[in-house]
């Protein structure tokens, strides 16, 4: 009903002026028809915004906000709508319809430019929006939650222009504020107030966005309303083409999000001062701040915030280590932790050092250094990465009993009949930790679901700050759900089976003769595990596989390894225990440890990459070793690209933000000779000779990457 009453008005003349074309007579000023028409859509938004001043009843169920539905839906609100400008005051009727529009000379005028603009829906129609979203953002729960069902079937497409509207008003809306500055209190420095924090329409926007967040993330709703059959192919928010009007859109419903967690990102806000945010945030001085709704922080925005209060808790254990030095007037204590390994022992030494420094949390919140023993290197950030990846590789190793390796997935995930102690899982758990805190990535296989219990279940902490809905107190925590796509990511050929059985149609009891146990594999031992109380004794039927298939992925991702777990988020949190880290979402968090997996763009690379000492007679990018360089990195396979990136930076991930964050320094040391190339990973550089041919470079270059280690070749 919305789109064909929208499509009415938006179109109306339109077709009366074709068929008079056809007709071949035109009695009618074709400018006057459409400056009608133009009259007639401010008409509408005038009236609309009326309505939204004087609604004429409490709103208090979900039939009372239907016509915010409707207001919704209105094209001209939009970015890619028509541009129609709308004068606050009441206006006598314009020129465009009175005796100059009837005059002889007006037809001679062009006709009316109806402007398309991306940003026009928030800027022209502000004072429609400010009143929507106010009153949305003040309706009582019940409502909220039919806005929340309403918005989870919404299809992809109109969901996007919804957010994309929220985005643009509250862009709108900050730059109202950008000659203004924090305050801040001078005697200790603490935030007293932000520009925007007093802006009743960005926090009743604010209020709106969190509504559709949380319709985002709500996938199991959306499966279970799109088994119901509510999940339609069209709705009142069809995309707008600008040419014609309407069309139709492909379906809402995808295993996953509706849109990508980075739709909501506000990339203006990067602009803005989010560390005195972040800090009003934690302080509790202020009604709103942007951190209490943390899915309008892009990564970058994220990644300042995490490393400013990294360095701050870095920089306090360095002062406290100073205090303590002068005021027990003993040796010298390290403003770092410096972890001595052996190549040979890696694991041992590590996890040795790491749990002498987790016997006090001022040593895990210091900065990190690593010295290999019998090597010169001092540590600048290089060592530390290759630190990082090596014992990454070696505790993710299915040979060393930790974890467990599927060749299906290319996942690990945590092996149910280990043999080793807690404490060692509690060890990678810092590992993982230490690995955030000190902006590093790690190369590991472990599956999204990890990240997202481990965001569920993070511990309550007694200096929370204030949630989205403004309190102080702990927020409620949803119970945990698992799925089977939950169980895909580790154990698919596994998760296919129980789909089927669930899908079956003929008498499951008799086809499948199942009971409630689940069978595992202890290293070539075949056991049986009991799913409930007497499971062995009950059958799987038709009436009960749902439960059965729910008892079994519990089973699988969660009862066999809570030993192994629960110690595994300890150790995170012991090290992630800030503020910061609640900031991120489970795939923020994966993106932040696991770096992107996306394909190296070299392009990108080359782009950002700077260089020096290759002589002023000419540019840089046009030296040929440089361009013998970036040629030959193109040209490699995939695998073999990622073995260079991790010769030159120490790693063979890109970082959370992309390529274009990776800055590469390309040096030259001098001229030719037969001497190997040099890589420098604490500063992400790669050291060149000025090669007298192509061949000696990729030669040389290529033994280098393949038969070095650490400090010297193999």
């Amino acid at each position: 009903m919305a789109k064909h009453f929208y499509d009415v008005v938006i179109n109306a003349g339109k077709n009366v002026q074709s068929g008079l074309w056809e007709g071949g007579e035109n009695h009618y000023d074709e400018n006057v028809l459409e400056d009608a028409r133009l009259e007639m859509l401010k008409c509408l938004l005038r009236s609309t915004e009326t309505i939204l001043k004087r609604p004429g009843r409490p709103l208090k169920r979900a039939e009372d906000i239907r016509f915010l539905l409707v207001i919704l839906a209105n094209p001209l609100l939009y970015a890619g709508g028509q541009k129609v400008k709308v004068s606050r005051r009441s206006e006598a009727p314009s020129s465009s319809t009175g005796a100059e529009a009837r005059s002889p000379n007006r037809s001679s005028r062009p006709p009316p430019a109806v402007k398309n603009s991306s940003g026009s829906g928030a800027f022209c129609h502000s004072g429609i929006l400010k009143r929507l979203f106010g009153i949305i953002s003040n309706l009582p729960n019940d409502c909220h939650h039919y806005l929340v069902t309403w918005f989870t079937i919404t299809p992809e497409k109109h969901f996007r222009r919804l957010v994309e509207l929220g985005c643009s008003f509250t862009t709108y809306r900050i730059t109202r504020h950008d000659n203004k500055r924090p305050m801040r209190n001078a005697a200790t420095g603490i935030v007293g107030k932000l520009p925007y924090s007093d802006d009743w329409q960005i926090r009743a926007t604010a209020r709106v966005m969190s509504l559709l967040a949380v319709a985002n993330d709500n996938v199991s709703g959306r499966r279970r309303h799109a088994k119901a059959g509510f999940v339609t192919t069209t709705s009142a928010f069809d995309s707008i083409n600008p040419a014609s009007g309407w069309k139709q859109d492909a379906p809402a419903y995808k295993p996953g999000k509706i849109v990508p967690s980075s739709t909501f990102y506000n990339m203006r806000l990067d602009y803005c001062d989010l560390i005195s945010d972040f800090d009003a945030w934690e302080a509790r001085v202020v009604k709103f701040c942007f951190c209490q709704y943390p899915f309008f922080l892009s990564m970058g925005a994220k990644i300042q915030i995490l490393e400013h209060d990294a360095r701050r808790q870095m920089e306090i254990q360095a002062r406290n280590a100073f205090l303590t030095n002068i005021s027990n007037r003993t040796s010298a204590l390290s403003q770092y932790m410096v972890l001595k390994v052996r190549r040979e022992c890696l694991v041992e030494d590590s996890l040795k050092g790491i749990s002498e420094g987790a016997g006090t949390l001022d040593d895990l919140k210091k900065g990190l250094r690593i010295e290999f023993a019998g090597e010169e290197g001092i540590d600048a950030g290089g060592l530390k990465k290759e630190w990082f990846l090596m014992l990454a590789r070696e505790v993710f190793d299915p040979n060393h009993g930790l974890f467990i390796y599927d060749e299906d997935s290319a996942h690990c995930y945590f092996n149910p009949f280990s043999f080793e102690s807690s404490e060692e899982f509690y060890l990678v758990g810092v590992l993982l930790g230490l690995a955030i805190y000190n902006s590093t990535i790690l190369d590991i296989n472990l599956p999204s679901y990890i990240f997202r219990k481990l965001i569920h279940f993070a511990p309550h902490t007694s200096s929370a700050v204030k949630g989205t809905s403004g309190s102080s107190a702990p927020q409620h925590r949803p119970p945990f759900r698992r799925t089977l796509s939950d169980l895909a990511s580790i154990r698919p050929a596994l998760a296919v089976g129980l789909q089927k059985l669930l899908d079956f149609e003929g008498n499951v009891q008799e086809t499948f003769c199942r009971d409630f146990v689940a069978e595992s594999d202890r290293y070539g031992e075949k056991i049986i595990i009991p799913l409930c109380p007497n499971g062995e004794n009950r059958p799987v039927t038709n009436a009960n596989r749902k439960e059965f298939v729910d008892l079994y992925v519990k089973h699988i991702l969660d009862t066999s390894v809570s030993r192994q777990f629960e110690p595994f988020k300890r150790g995170f949190y012991t090290v992630c225990g800030g503020n910061a880290l609640s900031l991120f979402n489970p795939e923020e968090i994966e993106l932040l440890v696991r770096g992107s997996a996306e394909p190296l763009d070299v392009a990108a690379l080359k782009a950002v990459a700077v260089y020096d000492g290759w002589g002023r007679d000419v540019e840089p990018e046009q030296d040929v070793v440089v361009k013998w360089f970036w040629g030959f990195f193109e040209k490699l396979v995939p695998e073999k690209q990622r073995l260079l990136l991790s010769f030159i930076t120490g790693s063979d991930r890109i970082p959370a933000m992309g390529a274009t964050d990776l800055i590469i320094k390309v040096v030259c040391l001098g001229g030719d000779c037969e001497r190997f190339p040099v890589a420098r990973t604490c500063f992400n550089m790669v050291c060149l000779w000025r090669y007298r041919s192509r061949e000696r470079l990729e030669r040389l270059l290529w033994r280098a990457v393949t038969e070095s280690e650490g400090f010297g070749l193999k």
